[in-house]
């Protein structure tokens, strides 16, 4: 399956020639799974922002010479998120960065130590 036609079935919006998908916690890892299979096999990056109630965490995927880019709005209070290192071994660092700026817990990260923050540092700088 072509995965522009793969996405439609998303409600993607397109901005600039990227591509952008809303997702939950629920259906990310079988949409990262999908995607990889029909070819899309980088991923560039993963940001995460405090908005409030929640933390919005964007997984950006380069395929051919677009961005698809995957948001996914994470409750603080259930704060959680399954890792992605099984599908892109490139999320590690970006995972880890997540869980010491933003105080998500990533699920089966396989090395969830701290990245730049001494142990003494505030907790979660980037936290409202």
């Amino acid at each position: 399956m072509h995965v522009t036609a793969y996405l439609k079935r998303f409600n993607p919006f397109e901005e600039h020639g990227n591509i952008w998908i809303k997702a939950n916690r629920k259906n990310l890892k079988n949409i990262l799974k999908e995607l990889k299979s029909i070819g899309v096999h980088r991923i560039s990056s993963i940001t995460g922002v405090d908005v409030g109630k929640n933390i919005e965490v964007i997984y950006h995927l380069i395929h051919k010479h677009r961005t698809i880019n995957i948001r996914v709005s994470v409750d603080k209070r259930k704060n959680e998120i399954e890792t992605i290192t099984d599908i892109y071994p490139g999320a590690d660092l970006f995972e880890r960065e997540l869980m010491e700026m933003l105080g998500l817990v990533v699920k089966g990260h396989p090395n969830p130590k701290k990245l730049f923050l001494d142990e003494d540092s505030p907790q979660h700088p980037l936290r409202r």
